[in-house]
């Protein structure tokens, strides 16, 4: 079966190419899912910010899990039994998330979106939801689906400012290969992005605010991610030859020439 490199925008307003077809990052996912790569940096600060925030038997959620990375994190950090759950829209993902985990009877994989996850209300401990939030064209209802299913604790890892920022990142096919669209037409008649992925910065108050407003009684913390090995993000940028992967500049993330100032959301209902 052939597969279009024309751009698919979704319902929700996302161009979805970049992550439908892509077989390097589904690769790259998977390395890390059984250790034939180094574990991301920002998987081991996730599970050092849950390992004390979770109790035996508790029955964790990951949205937007690909290829069950970070499951592989948790495991190793934390000494009791929970059960996992990843959620994934899709498919070459979750096919290498089934194979990387097919031996473990506590974890298991369901294909969703998050703008509306297939799960019961309140189902779940603890939710945790790491570089999602900064390709979504609107955060209002992954939000209100994070919490609609969530008992005790949700974490978001994002990127957070003092001001919001609305920024596409617009794909040609000269450095990106999943798209057919030629530098010459990147942008349509009205200025539109054919092919594009969000990089989105929201501010501390947007998030506060919308939270409280879904979930009045929810108290909210704001961890800056510093927890990372700038040698190690080099490393892995280098090894793994994705367009725009993580590098350091000074004290901050950057992809391409976009600063990341990432943060540790952490919601307590």
């Amino acid at each position: 079966m052939k597969i279009s490199k024309s751009p698919i925008i979704d319902k929700h307003g996302l161009c979805i190419n970049e992550y439908k077809n892509n077989k390097n990052n589904a690769e790259v996912y998977f390395k890390r899912a059984v250790g034939i790569s180094p574990e991301m940096e920002v998987s081991k600060a996730m599970a050092n910010v849950l390992k004390n925030r979770i109790k035996k038997n508790d029955k964790i959620l990951d949205v937007g899990c690909a290829s069950g990375h970070f499951y592989r994190s948790l495991k190793s950090r934390i000494n009791k039994n929970f059960y996992y759950t990843g959620v994934d829209p899709y498919k070459i993902f979750l096919k290498k998330a089934n194979i990387a985990w097919k031996n473990d009877r506590n974890s298991n994989f369901i294909q969703g979106n998050i703008y509306k996850l297939p799960l019961k209300k309140k189902n779940y401990d603890i939710s945790f939801c790491s570089n999602v939030f900064i390709h979504l064209n609107d955060i209002v209802r992954p939000l209100k689906e994070l919490i609609r299913v969530t008992k005790r604790l949700i974490v978001i890892r994002t990127v957070v400012y003092d001001v919001s920022y609305k920024i596409q990142l617009v794909y040609n096919n000269k450095w990106w290969n999943d798209t057919n669209v030629k530098p010459i037409n990147e942008f349509d008649k009205k200025g539109n992005p054919r092919a594009f992925s969000y990089f989105n910065i929201h501010s501390f108050d947007y998030l506060r605010e919308n939270i409280k407003k879904i979930s009045p009684n929810s108290k909210i913390k704001f961890i800056k991610d510093n927890f990372f090995d700038t040698n190690k993000i080099t490393s892995s940028s280098k090894n793994e030859k994705r367009p725009l992967a993580t590098k350091i500049l000074g004290k901050e993330q950057i992809s391409g020439c976009i600063m990341q100032p990432h943060y540790f959301l952490v919601i307590k209902l």
